[in-house]
């Protein structure tokens, strides 16, 4: 069988970015670790003015007015956002906002986040490094990028403009320490409920005084007292069905130990998705707080991160039962696209 041999075309050079020098790239590293260590110093900032009462609480009703911000970033990234841009609702990439039919102003600044950059370092021969289990090293670092508030872009002429979330005044916010009284949204006890049985526990009424409900680990059964008014009976599920995500009850020893700390998580929880359902809710163990944070600003931060994701990963959980949005994300710390344009961005703001 005959053949044939194609000529080959010279190939056309490529444009490509310019290499650094070890000068300039020694350079950017130290700006970029100098700002990260900016972020690290804003974040603790604003966490320590959170490890209070009136500071947690204010920030449950900041999350539960702008839910969008909270299902798209962790606890740190929404924590900066709020604290560089306090009236945020929406916030995406450069490119995002694009995707969207949306355009970034000229001369806006970014509001600038840490993105997680998570990769398994490798040996001399370019293997896998390995911990003493046998298992790959993971290491994650960050770096700082930028991300824009809606309020920061104008919509391309021509392009469908995204759907707005509801304005904070529309969103029913609790009372804190408040009695929980009234109706509860229709449906909302039975997707709950439903959340609660995709995590193996079943829903009941009957006697739990003196407590208003409970989360028994061993039968695995949620029971909510009698003779609530609807919408207290619903707050007292939510509070429950937080205990249940947060795995509280995998270990009652651990409850009982930490007991201030635990109860403040499922309380949050609750409060975060009752008021996105427009309910009116309770949140009673904030007080715990300033017992169990910690002595020092980065121990208070330490803390409060951790107990703060938490609650933002429990209540997006529980969310996706209760309040389904097609724009959620499971975002654990940046955009769900960061793109080389939102940095080119950053850096020219």
């Amino acid at each position: 069988m005959a053949t044939s041999t194609r000529r080959r075309s010279a190939a056309k050079p490529t444009k490509g970015k310019k290499k650094l020098t070890p000068e300039q790239r020694a350079e950017i590293d130290a700006k970029r670790t100098a700002e990260v260590q900016g972020l690290q110093e804003q974040l603790t900032a604003a966490v320590v003015e959170f490890a209070s009462t009136d500071g947690w609480a204010a920030l449950l009703k900041k999350m539960a007015q702008r839910s969008r911000i909270m299902r798209k970033y962790s606890f740190r990234n929404s924590a900066l956002i709020f604290a560089q841009c306090p009236h945020a609702t929406d916030v995406r990439g450069f490119g995002q906002w694009q995707e969207r039919g949306r355009q970034v102003r000229k001369g806006e600044r970014g509001i600038r986040i840490l993105a997680p950059n998570t990769f398994t370092p490798r040996d001399e021969n370019g293997e896998p490094q390995k911990d003493e289990h046998g298992n790959e090293k993971r290491i994650t670092t960050f770096r700082p990028i930028s991300v824009f508030d809606i309020s920061q872009t104008d919509r391309v002429k021509g392009a469908q403009e995204p759907e707005a979330e509801p304005a904070a005044g529309d969103v029913t916010l609790p009372e804190i320490n408040g009695k929980v009284q009234g109706t509860a949204p229709a449906e909302f006890m039975d997707r709950l409920t439903l959340c609660l049985k995709s995590l193996g526990y079943t829903v009941e009424r009957g006697d739990t005084a003196p407590a208003d409900g409970y989360a028994d680990p061993a039968t695995r059964t949620v029971r909510i007292g009698l003779g609530f008014p609807e919408a207290h009976a619903a707050a007292v599920l939510a509070h429950e069905a937080g205990h249940v995500q947060l795995d509280h009850t995998a270990d009652m020893s651990e409850y009982r130990q930490h007991r201030g700390r635990m109860e403040t998580e499922a309380e949050s929880v609750a409060f975060i998705v009752c008021a996105v359902a427009g309910l009116d809710s309770s949140v009673s163990s904030l007080s715990y707080i300033a017992g169990w944070a910690g002595k020092t600003p980065e121990k208070v931060q330490e803390t409060m991160v951790e107990v703060g994701q938490r609650v933002v990963e429990a209540a997006r959980a529980i969310l996706a039962f209760t309040d389904p949005d097609e724009d959620q994300d499971e975002e654990t710390g940046a955009p769900e696209a960061v793109d080389s344009e939102a940095e080119a961005v950053s850096v020219a703001a």
